[in-house]
């Protein structure tokens, strides 16, 4: 088993490195899966900001948001200039029925309008993103072995879908090693996407590919050598 850290090092990000913060309903899993990519780059830092006290809400993770990165009081920042990116990971579950992932998508809108572009050097570009998955989180991980979807007399004999990918993937998605199927992910995930009616995203398609490919953007020789190593 390929334990990262003890393989490869931490590296410590350059003081110009692209800032990711992944802004997550969950409290473990996807806190796991994107710690992983911490370090594997110098010129990369991913900042994951799990959920706190159960505070799952999509609404509730905007409004943590603007107090985390407010340009005055705010623990982070974000360097335009850099690119730095905020991606907010929420699955569909009800949320979608509540009307509660249309608002932060309007936020994010509403933040990417603001990008200063007063400079020549500072473009305008969509700092402020979702990748939503649906059903859950879990269908992102699904597709780092998976080319096809599932099949939902399959997912409909279990108890969760958080069970159905456990039960899929051989001894469960293993978070020290199975990321660097990175690339996998992407292109399974990206050939499987549907979306309809707006921002509604089809039952077993995911946008985390979309945050998957900003990533690889900065590891993918270190994935690669993880991955070869794997194999």
């Amino acid at each position: 088993m390929i334990k990262r850290i003890r393989d490869y090092g931490k590296k410590e990000p350059s003081r110009d490195a692209h800032k990711i913060y992944v802004v997550c309903e969950g409290s473990e899993d996807e806190k796991n899966y994107f710690s992983f990519f911490e370090g594997l780059s110098s010129n990369l830092n991913v900042i994951t900001i799990p959920s706190e006290e159960g505070r799952t809400d999509p609404l509730q993770l905007m409004a943590r948001a603007k107090v985390l990165f407010d340009e005055e009081t705010g623990r982070y920042s974000l360097d335009y200039k850099q690119g730095d990116r905020v991606w907010f990971v929420v699955d569909t579950d009800t949320w979608e029925d509540e009307g509660k992932i249309a608002p932060l998508r309007a936020f994010c809108e509403e933040m990417n309008e603001g990008i200063p572009v007063k400079l020549d050097e500072v473009k305008q570009y969509n700092s402020w993103n979702v990748a939503q998955s649906n059903p859950a989180f879990e269908i992102w991980l699904y597709y780092h072995f998976y080319d096809k979807a599932p099949v939902a007399d399959d997912v409909a004999k279990y108890a969760s879908f958080k069970a159905f990918v456990n039960h899929s993937i051989n001894g469960g998605f293993n978070y020290e090693k199975d990321p660097v199927r990175l690339k996998v992910a992407i292109d399974n995930a990206q050939g499987l996407f549907n979306r309809t009616e707006g921002s509604l995203v089809d039952l077993y398609s995911t946008e985390v590919y979309l945050l998957g490919q900003e990533i690889d953007g900065f590891v993918s020789e270190e994935l690669e050598k993880l991955y070869n190593k794997l194999r």
